[in-house]
């Protein structure tokens, strides 16, 4: 089985853009950042860095490990507020969009000291029904 590089989506690249982060980040999620993708990741509050490494991550390994392969976002906090502590972030609350269906998510996500790595990742997803698009508005999903 070969294993393709992982390439951030066009709606993430378009969100890490907006943050002034204009070069696909992670390209692979075995390599280290380049020195460049360091540097324009390390332009990132701590916080908001942590939680975007999170989400890369977090996109990755469902896609690779599971049956959802075109995940394009994910929400830490769409059910109830995730909660961020040290270098650990959890979400019991979260959700992924994956062809435009929203799906329930739970995980748990501790990164490096730099906050530029995952150190462990957890996740579950909680169903395999879509959210019904009557909920959206009301937890903050999108199409």
């Amino acid at each position: 089985m070969t294993r393709r590089p992982f390439q951030p989506t066009p709606s993430r690249r378009r969100a890490l853009a907006a943050m002034g982060l204009a070069l696909p980040l992670l390209t692979h999620p075995a390599q280290a950042l380049s020195a460049r993708e360091t540097a324009e990741m390390q332009q990132l509050a701590p916080i908001d860095r942590m939680i975007q490494v999170c989400y890369l991550k977090l996109e990755d390994r469902i896609a690779r490990e599971t049956r959802y392969r075109q995940i394009d976002r994910v929400v830490m906090d769409a059910f109830s507020r995730g909660k961020i502590k040290d270098r650990t972030l959890k979400a019991s609350g979260a959700a992924f969009r994956n062809k435009g269906n929203w799906f329930k998510l739970r995980f748990r996500c501790a990164v490096t000291p730099d906050r530029l790595h995952t150190e462990s990742l957890e996740y579950e997803i909680v169903s395999a029904e879509p959210i019904a698009r009557d909920e959206w508005e009301r937890h903050r999903l999108f199409p």
